[in-house]
């Protein structure tokens, strides 16, 4: 299995936490998991923080079977449609995004 994880750090502009939340939670992450090659996705919010971890804001956490699958994806015109919605969130949020793609461990 595979793991793309989007890192939201930093915080949302002022009175824009709700609205940041609301369109990864009802858009984004639906709109994901309807992507080509995608087992699931789904938003992590950190409740508590323990010895002085950076300030990610929303951890978002793509699922694949396979790292073709995690390919189909990013190579898919589905995605690309998505962007508007990415610029969206970008416009609401004082930070940055970065990705990790992981390979999950057979044990």
């Amino acid at each position: 299995m595979f793991i793309r994880s989007a890192f939201w750090t930093g915080t949302p502009k002022p009175g824009m936490d709700e609205a940041f939340r609301a369109l990864i939670d009802q858009q984004m992450v639906p709109a994901f998991r309807s992507l080509p090659g995608v087992r699931t996705a789904r938003a992590l919010w950190p409740l508590r923080r323990e010895d002085n971890p950076p300030p990610v804001h929303c951890q978002f956490l793509v699922e694949f079977d396979d790292e073709d699958a995690l390919q189909r994806m990013l190579r898919s015109p589905e995605r690309g449609a998505l962007r508007p919605k990415v610029a969206e969130l970008i416009g609401m949020f004082d930070g940055a995004v970065s990705h990790i793609e992981y390979e999950v461990g057979a044990a």
